[in-house]
């Protein structure tokens, strides 16, 4: 800047001008506060994605195992099952002989040895509920016998801790009468112990042995399954009732019973496998051939299917279930893991209209699986073989977390997942082998989150988000896809209705409305952009959209007849004589007010035309209809071709009628106005007729909307959503469009008007171009608007993650999303960093899109020059 100029002054004289030193401060000052401004604002925008990454980051982390701590068990029988507490202080292990003894897990030490039966009485089968630890024992007498083992915990007054105890530190366990303490971090003495209880036996055949058994915790009780050494599978409810004088508890069966053709050659099933609600029994041979038996009705089982779970010569080695007892873990000879479960196609033959199917093949080892062993709070599995080797899966996302060898290298007899999913407990015949698992994140992966992934129940593999469930075998689902897809649907539907009006209202305002009227309409409409987004939801749910449900013929109706109603006005206006038109144009405000008119005249012709179209394309039940009950899909086609049949019969009459009407001079102007009527009305009529054709080619060649773009009406859908949201978005486009419409220097608009163009040509030829880039920024800030709008689509978009195109349902938006699971998200847990990875997927759309928009505002300025 020059602090100093000289110039002459009229009296010839040179004068000194010079900026006075609190401007130059002033300027200074704001010249660094703009800079610092600029600065931190970028500064801003970049922390906030660098705590975004840096919180989603942890996701992309490998699973571990540390390394195994051994410790010295001996048995002389196998061991059956191995499980611990939570707080991995206390184990036990069942062996074939029902001897059940109990261990610190620290150091391996016994702490009792149970003999659980009668001496001389042994268990010929045997099943113990993970989850529960619900025990059930067959014998060869043909009774079962049901009972529990739980952790009871109770805290000891320090008074009555040994010496030896009491100098232990917090953490530290030692042994305490038949169980262990610990020193809690309160410095509380904590003791645990394990109980056993067991019921009186329970007659299922006298005298013939139970080969098999297996045992679920329904809601409504227990139920086992038992396969007999006669080949007779029978299933059994059991009901507890309660002497009210002597206290004592009998068991009562609810039998049903089936003879198993055992198929030739293949000798005695060796896995029986019940599903967790009692609904469903398969039997399993080592060549992999699986019967499965449909027993929702307890007392008569009926066979449903036949399947083989391994391919070839494969041996099966190792059956179990994934927590909530319906994926069955097929474990083989070959060390492959598969994992099964049921689907109901419709196709479906069997009794109770579900298939066993495999949905998940996890990496293989090449060494036979001896023992699977789920989790009990969620889909990780560990899979232990024959030369010690254990493996850690995570079957939703398919994949292999981690893997290690047994201290002993011997082979892997029965396994145990902590309860809180933090350590490993592999038993052998030689002794344990325990690991800490390092697996905060097992099911996110980038297949996982962004391609279908095949749930549990669910009949192929599916894009899903729900994170969260009543019941603790849920399988969480994180497929970001939906979300996406769900903001994207109420961009789409907000900028279809909102842009338009708010473009078109902008260039009226700027090229043809009077400036004193303008000074009133614009504040107006801008006005509306101080509306909380939040008063815009409540109105949408509670008001608009039990409004249109109730109308929804006429909704639809109404957006053709407006369009028709503005047009009708326009053409009759042509009518008025020439210097009753020319007396009105100089009022501007009274065309402007039979435009408002055209409003509720297009809606009073909506609703007279609405049951009338119902009848027409609806077969009289739009509902109905929608949900293919009644009609075909004509109508549905109409909805659709009908603004593109608009357009082309537009364009036909701009190429070949309009042009031969300009060149008859011989008419008057009421007379061609007369004209311009009829051919507008002809052309809707073609319009109409254009649109039926088509529809009703497309329907009698079989092809049906319905299920598509068009589907079940919900009362809460993207078109309320696209209706009200648009309103949101109009004054911001508006104001900005106008103001760069306004920014067109006014020389260009004389020489245009000048040069014989009409207003209408102006603005369409010289100065919308011009303009464009305003324009288009407009649009780019208005659908920065609408993707990041939360309330509106919260509160009227029914927020349901689903992936659908029909206008009438619903979704769930990236922002709806996080306002509303992040209140309750356990900080740092899966679910937590997962709304974090929305946020960062939602700035990274609105960056794209921005950056996109930029290049392209820059072609659209670079072109408004050469212009």
């Amino acid at each position: 800047m020059t602090d100093q100029k000289s110039q002459s002054g009229y009296i010839g004289k040179r004068r000194v001008r010079k900026t006075r030193g609190s401007v130059r401060v002033a300027d200074r000052i704001a010249q660094t506060l703009i800079t610092l401004g600029g600065i931190g604002t970028i500064i801003a925008v970049s922390l906030v994605c660098v705590f975004l990454i840096w919180v989603v980051l942890p996701l992309s982390t490998s699973e571990s195992l540390e390394s195994p701590q051994s410790m010295a068990l001996p048995s002389a029988t196998r061991p059956v099952h191995v499980a611990t507490d939570e707080y991995l202080s206390l184990g036990w292990t069942v062996t074939e002989e029902g001897l059940l003894r109990s261990f610190r897990v620290d150091s391996g030490e016994p702490i009792a040895t149970l003999s659980l039966f009668d001496e001389g009485r042994k268990p010929t089968a045997w099943s113990i509920a993970r989850e529960t630890g619900h025990l059930a024992f067959g014998f060869e007498d043909g009774t079962v016998q049901l009972g529990r083992a739980e952790f009871k915990t109770e805290f000891i007054p320090e008074a009555d801790i040994p010496p030896e105890l009491k100098t232990l530190e917090a953490g530290q366990v030692g042994s305490f009468r038949d169980g262990i303490v610990q020193v809690t971090p309160e410095n509380q003495f904590r003791y645990q112990r394990l109980e056993i209880t067991l019921d009186e036996p329970v007659t299922v055949k006298e005298g013939v042995a139970i080969d098999l058994i297996d045992l679920s915790i329904s809601t409504n009780g227990e139920v086992f399954a038992v396969l007999t050494s006669d080949a007779e599978l029978r299933i059994a409810r059991v009901t507890r009732r309660r002497n009210l004088l002597t206290g004592k508890v009998t068991a009562r069966l609810r039998e049903g019973k089936l003879a198993v053709e055992l198929p030739a050659g293949s000798g005695k099933p060796r896995f029986l496998m019940l599903a967790g609600l009692g609904d469903s029994v398969a039997l399993a041979w080592d060549d992999g051939r699986l019967l499965r038996y449909d027993t929702r009705n307890t007392t008569q089982p009926v066979f449903a299917e036949e399947i083989d779970v391994t391919p070839g010569d494969t041996k099966v080695t190792a059956l179990s279930f994934l927590i909530g007892k319906t994926s069955l873990v097929v474990g083989d000879s070959k060390g492959g893991v598969s994992v099964w479960f049921r689907i109901k196609p419709e196709d479906a033959t069997t009794p109770d209209g579900a298939v066993l199917r495999i949905a998940h093949s996890l990496p293989s080892t090449g060494t036979p699986v001896t023992s699977l062993a789920p989790s009990t709070r969620s889909r990780l599995l560990a899979a232990g073989f024959t030369n010690g080797q254990v493996n850690l899966y995570h079957v939703t996302s398919r994949q292999k977390l981690a893997s290690s060898v047994t201290a002993q290298a011997d082979s892997v007899d029965a396994l145990a997942v902590g309860p809180k999913d933090d350590a490993l407990i592999a038993l052998s015949t030689k002794g344990i082998s325990r690991w800490n698992i390092d697996a905060p994140h097992p099911e996110t992966t980038l297949d996982t989150i962004f391609t279908p992934v095949w749930y549990e129940g669910y009949e192929r593999g599916e894009n899903v988000w729900q994170s969260s469930s009543g019941t603790d075998e849920f399988e969480p689902k994180y497929g970001l896809v939906p979300l996406v897809f769900g903001s994207i649907k109420a961009t789409f539907y907000s900028m279809l209705f909102g842009a338009p009006l708010a473009l078109l209202a902008a260039i009226y305002t700027s090229e043809f409305l009077h400036p004193r009227t303008k000074a009133r309409v614009k504040p107006t409409i801008e006005i509306m952009a101080s509306l909380p987004s939040v008063v815009l939801g409540f109105l949408a749910a509670l008001v608009f959209a039990p409004m249109v449900e109730d109308v929804v013929p006429e909704a639809l109706t109404a957006f053709a007849t407006l369009p028709f109603a503005f047009l009708t006005g326009a053409y009759l206006w042509q009518l008025i004589p020439t210097p009753v038109a020319l007396r009105l144009e100089s009022r501007r405000s009274i065309k402007l007010l039979a435009m408002f008119l055209m409003v509720p005249a297009g809606l009073l012709l909506a609703r007279w035309l609405g049951p009338i179209v119902e009848r027409w394309l609806f077969a009289g039940d739009i509902k109905a209809w929608l949900n293919g009950q009644i009609g075909d899909g004509t109508g549905g086609w109409m909805i659709l071709l009908f603004p593109l049949s608009a357009v082309a019969t537009a364009f036909g009459l701009n190429q070949f009628v309009t042009p031969r009407m300009r060149n008859i001079t011989s008419l008057g102007r009421i007379q061609f106005a007369l004209l311009d009527i009829v051919k507008f009305l002809a052309s809707c009529a073609v319009c109409v007729a254009v649109a039926w054709m088509i529809s009703s080619v497309l329907n009698s060649a079989g092809f049906d909307p319905r299920g598509s773009f068009v589907d079940t009406y919900v009362q809460r859908n993207a078109l309320v959503v696209g209706f009200i949201m648009g309103f949101a978005i109009i004054p911001i486009i508006y104001t900005i469009s106008d103001d760069a419409l306004s920014a067109v220097p006014e020389s260009l608009r004389a020489a245009s008007l000048g040069s014989g163009a009409t207003p209408w040509q102006t603005a369409v030829r010289i100065i919308i171009p011009t303009a464009m880039s305003g324009l288009f920024s407009a649009m780019m800030i208005g659908l920065g608007r609408a993707v990041g709008e939360t309330m509106i689509v919260l509160m009227a978009a029914g927020n349901t993650p689903v992936m659908d195109l029909n206008i009438f349902n619903g979704f769930r938006t990236l922002s709806a999303n996080i306002a509303v699971e992040l209140p309750e998200a356990v900080k740092d847990s899966t679910h937590y960093r997962m709304l974090f990875l929305a946020a960062l997927s939602l700035f990274a759309l609105t960056f794209v899109l921005n950056t996109v928009a930029e290049i392209v505002r820059l072609r659209f300025r670079k072109r408004a020059f050469q212009l």
